[in-house]
């Protein structure tokens, strides 16, 4: 009875292990893909690509600027069309992910940017989390945030 006891409790840590491992990895393929995620939606920022928005931002996502204001889904879509706004430089950096459980992932880096935005220049760089939601097999961006590092 002791040896069956034994090897339950065992089996039952070795599941926590694994499932743990796989929390955190993601399953393996899910933080190179947010990675690459966020490349294609820098890019897409710097090119003013709203189509690529229009497929990868969730229904309800929202995001938070650095300078304090929220945006819709639409209103986010609608800002990458201006064509007043231009971004001169753009560079991201740090990206870290980190994978909740196989559908939630959250990316964190540093974006260096040189823009006018609404008429205001903005050079500077701010941090940013991204939180990422698989959705029947495709990621959508669900919310950004972004906070400006003192200083620049």
């Amino acid at each position: 009875m002791n040896r069956k006891i034994t090897f339950a409790f065992l089996a039952v840590c070795c599941l926590a292990v694994a499932i743990t491992m796989f929390a955190q990895g993601g399953g393996g393929g899910a933080s190179a893909n947010i990675q690459q995620l966020e490349k294609d939606m820098h890019d897409a920022q710097m090119n003013s690509d709203a189509a690529w928005y229009q497929q990868h931002l969730a229904d309800g996502y929202v995001e938070g600027y650095s300078w304090g204001d929220w945006a819709t889904k639409d209103e986010a879509i609608k800002q990458i069309q201006d064509k007043s706004i231009k971004f001169t430089k753009g560079e991201v950096s740090d990206v870290k992910v980190t994978n909740f459980g196989p559908n939630t992932a959250v990316a964190h880096y540093k974006f260096t940017y040189d823009a006018t935005i609404n008429g205001t220049h903005r050079a500077r760089t701010v941090i940013c989390s991204d939180t990422w939601i698989n959705q029947s097999g495709d990621w959508k961006l669900a919310s950004n945030h972004c906070s400006h590092v003192e200083g620049t």
